[in-house]
């Protein structure tokens, strides 16, 4: 079935599900009204790259994440408004005095989705050995493996079991319903980790099936019959353990839809026309549309679309390749940090859409996030516009006027955009530095796995935090994730900046048992990352996302997290807003 063919019966189903879903009302055992929630529904909403199918532990892209997030959990998980820690798989957990030791009691109650992986096609029950399996994924020493960087140095055994050396992970024991993991260094993080979408847990018999499917526990059922490389169905898990505060069954939606659409026209029509429940980044060629011309639809009362716009914890930088031989020069790197106005970046491009420009490090100046950071001692040896040094800095590097410097290949996402930002950044170096910048716009999917081999000179990337410390940024900066072997990708650290230094502080931040003592090293580690100038920093982010009014239950947050189980659709009325 075609995408199209496919897309029109689910606009079909979705607006008479969605649009007339009013609540109705039930009496309460005092004889009063009370709502019922109403159920079913389509939630549909844009990726923006071709799906591929991928193993839990080989997640590169937010989107898959997104996606996975419905289908798979963890021991733990997000609270989707709040990013507070919350139970899952594992039903209450204890930690240690000294940090260092995890027991997690797991349910009882919980099964893998029916799938043809199990014996006669039924889900099993969850066990304590699912998870045992699960981190030894996480381990596993494939070169596809994005989910090792993020546990390395984590559990007692770990990298051993990932080297070879050991056949178990000496930090995982069952004990009953329960599992215990032993920490090599206390770590803050750790809790949040495993809510990442690489803390899932996965079963033996999908993962080793001829054909994988993502088989998970999750609220939605991954439609393989209806799926494909531009949309992704799921459907209800109507076997879920799930239940509401009144002990309705979850989740409340019949299905959920990701699509992908390469045109910005078609996807912004069918939001306005009422066939996609949400876009999370308004493209910025559309924005005049939204704060102009569409502004009534959402200030009216009822109003027909919702806009929300908050700081996310995004960084959106230029990656420059450190086997690049001229890159090697830190001079080099520096003088093209300063060569680059952010702030017409910012205006001319983006349209004033983003937090800030990037004028700090590689971790957002988020204070409310970040408590006792310090931003401005990073702010202090970070970079803003000044031509004249860079002009300076290429000279002392040897390459006075940029004569003799050779021409550096870039490589961004395919949109248009990605593009405006890359024309504008190449006019910039040339105008500076007079130095050519060839740039090149690839299909997604195609520039992750170039920007972890290397293939080009520079990469841009937009980097969004699994968690809320300054760890889940500055890994991309840590040494040892890079691979012994050059011709490995490598997927997290894919500039292969190595710096024992900088390896040193970032460590003793991840094993800091209070954020005061692990925000004053992972600062000092930053401070020496802006100094090598391996990054340059362009904006954080702040895009405005839409949202149909009729939807609810919906929560953003800074890091992307989205969790659907508790959606639903119901048609506001003119009484919800008289008091606003």
């Amino acid at each position: 079935m075609t995408k199209n063919i496919y897309l029109s019966l689910i606009a079909f189903v979705f607006l008479l599900l969605s649009c007339g879903g009013e609540s109705s009302e039930n009496l309460d055992e005092n004889g009063e009204t009370q709502d019922v929630i109403p159920t079913g529904g389509v939630f549909t909403m844009p990726i923006s790259s071709y799906n591929k199918e991928v193993q839990v532990n080989e997640v590169q892209k937010l989107e898959e994440s997104q996606i996975y997030w419905q289908i798979f959990e963890g021991l733990v998980k997000y609270n989707a408004k709040t990013l507070a820690i919350e139970p899952a798989i594992a039903k209450e957990w204890s930690i240690s005095d000294d940090g260092l030791t995890y027991n997690f009691e797991i349910r009882e109650d919980v099964y893998f989705h029916d799938n043809s992986c199990f014996e006669g096609g039924k889900g099993r029950k969850v066990t304590p050995e699912d998870v045992l399996y699960s981190f030894e994924q996480i381990y596993d020493n494939k070169a596809t493996n994005s989910g090792y960087s993020v546990f390395k140095n984590t559990l007692v055994g770990g990298n051993a079991f990932h080297d070879g050396e050991t056949e178990t992970i000496e930090g995982i024991s069952i004990d009953g319903n329960q599992i215990v993991m032993q920490l090599e260094v206390p770590s803050l993080a750790f809790i949040q980790k495993l809510a990442s979408v690489f803390g899932s847990i996965i079963a033996k018999e999908a993962v080793e099936a001829e054909t994988f499917v993502p088989v998970g526990t999750g609220p939605f059922v991954y439609d393989a019959s209806n799926s494909n490389s531009e949309l992704v169905k799921l459907g209800k898990n109507t076997n879920y353990y799930g239940v509401d505060e009144k002990g309705n069954k979850l989740p409340y939606l019949d299905s959920v839809v990701f699509v992908y659409y390469d045109d910005n026209d078609e996807k912004m029509d069918l939001f306005w026309n009422g066939e996609l429940s949400f876009i999370r980044r308004v493209p910025i060629t559309k924005i005049s549309e939204v704060l102009e011309e569409r502004i009534g639809e959402f200030e009216s009362k009822p109003p027909k679309f919702i806009l929300n716009s908050e700081p996310e914890l995004t960084t959106t930088y230029l990656e420059l390749n450190m086997t690049t031989p001229v890159l090697k020069n830190r001079k080099v790197r520096q003088a093209l940090n300063f060569a680059i106005n952010r702030k017409k970046l910012f205006e001319k491009i983006l349209k004033n859409q983003a937090y800030e420009i990037g004028k700090f490090g590689i971790v957002p100046p988020l204070p409310k996030v970040f408590d006792d950071y310090d931003f401005e001692g990073v702010e202090d040896v970070s970079y803003v516009y000044n031509p004249q040094r860079a002009k300076e800095l290429l000279a002392e590097a040897g390459y006075p006027e940029g004569k003799n410097f050779p021409s550096l290949q870039m490589q961004f996402k395919s949109g248009s955009t990605d593009y405006l930002v890359a024309s504008e950044i190449q006019s910039q170096l040339r105008s500076v530095l007079n130095i050519n910048l060839d740039i090149e716009a690839v299909e997604f999917n195609q520039m992750l796995e170039n920007k972890a081999m290397g293939s080009a000179d520079i990469f841009r990337t937009n980097w969004v935090g699994d968690y809320a410390t300054p760890e889940a940024f500055l890994t991309n900066a840590y040494g040892k994730a890079v691979p012994k072997n050059k011709t490995e990708p490598s997927y997290l650290n894919s500039s292969r900046y190595q710096n024992p230094e900088f390896d040193a502080l970032f460590e003793q931040g991840a094993r800091a048992m209070d954020m005061v003592e692990a925000n004053e090293f992972f600062t000092a580690a930053e401070k020496l990352l802006m100094e090598d100038a391996v990054f340059i920093i362009l904006w954080y982010g702040e895009d405005m996302a839409l949202e149909q009014a009729f939807v609810r239950d919906f929560e953003t947050n800074s890091i992307g997290y989205i969790d659907l189980k508790q959606v639903y659709f119901k048609t506001p009325t003119a009484d919800e807003y008289e008091s606003n």
